[in-house]
């Protein structure tokens, strides 16, 4: 089942992560720290006898995950440096991390090609034109410094667009049939009207509008 994650946040603003100042790389690295903070261990349940080591490794054994995000990772982001093809996975991670900790909002949908695809057909049939559909959000390059993983793909819209989203997508409930899809399109819209508000709460922060970015896992 694939999975779609919306973010209200301006690009540029993500574009500034690659390479960010020092006052910024303050607040993205304890944005970090708060997200990938170590979980308590879960209270030992008495009555249940503990496995011995059949799957505890070596202290000293490093096991680089290749979408768990590591301490290099941050650094390597945050420097703009290169980083490396193994760790693109974790570093993509790492990145909606961050960008999930400073967007305005958020929203999510499971969504798979099909229904994606669905979706946009039902609101093409509802008037919508196709450069609001979501297709088209996830087929807009952001040109960020990070190559493309397998089955994650990144797009957005500026904020002109966004709002357009909402709007049409409004407008175009009444054509849908499907109520699963109505339903849908009703809660996209209610998000979308959001980035007004968004926006007027980032001027008055010196913060640029909230532009929409989308990451579906496919």
């Amino acid at each position: 089942m694939g999975d779609l994650r919306l973010y209200a946040i301006g690009l540029s603003e993500v574009r500034a992560v690659f390479g960010a100042t020092s006052a910024d790389a303050d607040h993205l690295r304890d944005l970090a720290r708060r997200a990938f903070a170590p979980q308590p261990p879960a209270p030992r349940r008495s009555g249940l006898r503990t496995l011995g080591p059949l799957f505890r490794r070596a202290p000293d054994a490093p096991v680089l995950s290749p979408t768990q995000p590591e301490p290099h990772d941050l650094d390597v982001l945050l420097a703009g440096g290169y980083v490396a093809p193994e760790r693109t996975g974790a570093t993509w991670r790492l990145l909606e991390t961050l960008v999930a900790g400073l967007a305005w909002g958020s929203t999510r949908m499971a969504l798979n090609g099909v229904a994606l695809d669905d979706l946009d057909f039902a609101l093409a049939r509802g008037g919508a034109p196709a450069s609001v559909g979501l297709r088209h959000l996830l087929d807009s390059h952001t040109g960020l410094s990070l190559i493309p993983v397998h089955g994650l793909t990144v797009g957005y819209h500026p904020y002109e667009v966004a709002l357009a989203m909402g709007g049409a997508y409004r407008a175009a409930m009444p054509q849908i049939e499907s109520a699963e899809q109505r339903e849908l399109t009703g809660q996209l819209a209610g998000w979308l009207e959001g980035f007004v508000p968004w926006a007027q709460t980032a001027a008055a922060r010196g913060r640029p509008a909230p532009d929409l970015l989308g990451f579906w896992v496919s």
